[in-house]
């Protein structure tokens, strides 16, 4: 299928506005897609949301803390993680979206971060994309991350701790790509494209054909 062009996706008579917003508006197009910030919230979903949050918590922390007795490990190797983190793993994770973007066609691909909520982000400049092929692109550098820890974790057992540690860590901060991933499977059915605007407007985009 022939993507249209940033022109015919905003010719009202062909696409709908679905969405717009400014980049470091980003986490609060992300919330309201994660249900956390509805006008109306259920009093019953809450009370779920938090027990479950409860509960994924419990067997995280129970997880490090059954590691740390097996391994007789210290603090440093969580610091470790966090600096692994930071340092290796973040590029490497916005260079794969990056990578990904290329590989679709985009021709500028670039990266920033927004002071207003710390988030670092990769984007391909009024480069129009439908919602699978941003899914594809949200969900590679997971793929890829999780597929070298998990090498890592049987290659030099030594480090196992810091190895989970850090995919933990690294899928807590994959949770804006799920996020849009869940947005393509929701409007999977729907005619839908998306574009960013970044070096100009700053700004992030999302039609539905007509």
């Amino acid at each position: 299928m022939k993507k249209p062009s940033i022109d015919e996706l905003h010719n009202p008579n062909h696409f709908s506005l679905v969405e717009s917003f400014k980049i470091d508006e980003m986490m609060t197009f992300l919330m309201k897609e994660l249900g956390a910030n509805s006008t109306k919230p259920k009093t019953g979903n809450k009370i779920m949301r938090i027990v479950l949050i409860g509960m994924v918590g419990a067997v995280v922390g129970y997880f490090i803390g059954k590691q740390i007795g097996k391994f007789k490990l210290d603090s440093w190797q969580f610091l470790e993680a966090f600096g692994l983190l930071i340092f290796v793993l973040l590029p490497i994770h916005e260079g794969i979206h990056g990578f990904v973007f290329k590989i679709l066609g985009a021709e500028k691909v670039g990266f920033g971060w927004t002071p207003k909520t710390l988030m670092v982000y990769a984007y391909a400049q009024k480069f129009v994309m439908s919602l699978k092929e941003n899914a594809i692109v949200a969900v590679m550098p997971f793929l890829v991350i999780t597929l070298a820890l998990l090498v890592a974790f049987f290659a030099v057992p030594e480090y196992k701790t810091l190895v989970v540690s850090t995919f933990i860590l690294h899928t807590y901060g994959c949770l804006g790509d799920f996020i849009l991933i869940k947005y393509y499977f929701k409007y999977r059915h729907k005619q839908m494209f998306t574009y960013d605007d970044i070096d100009e407007a700053g700004m992030t985009y999302f039609f539905e054909k007509d």
